[in-house]
C-alpha cells in the first residue's frame, strides 16, 4: 500500500537560539504552530485612454511573517522560561520553523510577545507570537 504524502501538524518542528545565530533548541512542550505570510501592496493603477473605468492593479512593496505557538505552562520547562523572560524584556531570540524535520520554514531572529490563558476546565497555555526583527544581524529568510 501506497503512503500518502500529506505532512501532519505534529511533524511540524521550532527551535529557539541566541538572536544573530541558527537556533537550534528544540521545542518540544508545544501544541500548535502557526506561521502567516502577510503582503503589504500600493496601487500601480493608471487611467488608461480613458473609454473605461481603469482595472486596479497593485504590487506587493512589504512581505512580512508572524509565527505562534502554544506551549504548555510546565514548572520546569528550561525553554518555556527562557522564552518568557525575552518576551518580558523584549529582547530578540532566534526563532527556526520547519514543515518537517527536514522541511522549509522560517529562519531568522524575532521578537516575541505571550498571552497566557488560565481556563477553569484545562491546563495553563502560554501563546507566543514571534515576529521577524534586523536587531540580532540577520536578513530573515521566510522560506528556506
Amino acid at each position: 500500500m501506497a503512503t500518502k504524502n500529506t505532512k501532519m501538524g505534529f511533524e511540524g518542528v521550532i527551535y529557539y537560539g541566541v538572536a544573530g545565530t541558527e537556533a537550534s533548541t528544540q521545542i518540544t512542550n508545544r501544541t500548535d504552530i502557526t506561521k502567516d505570510t502577510e503582503t503589504k501592496t500600493a496601487p500601480t493603477t493608471v487611467a488608461g485612454i480613458g473609454s473605461a473605468p481603469p482595472v486596479t492593479t497593485e504590487r506587493v512593496v512589504e512581505v512580512g511573517q508572524k509565527i505562534e505557538w502554544t506551549m504548555l505552562n510546565k514548572a520546569d520547562d528550561t525553554s518555556l522560561e527562557a522564552l518568557r523572560v525575552a518576551a518580558a524584556a523584549g529582547n530578540p531570540v532566534a526563532i527556526r520553523t520547519k514543515d518537517y524535520a527536514a522541511g522549509k520554514g522560517f529562519n531568522g531572529d524575532c521578537v516575541l510577545s505571550e498571552s497566557t490563558g488560565k481556563p477553569m476546565g484545562g491546563e495553563q497555555t502560554i501563546k507566543f507570537t514571534a515576529t521577524p526583527t534586523d536587531e540580532g544581524g540577520r536578513t530573515p529568510s521566510l522560506y528556506s
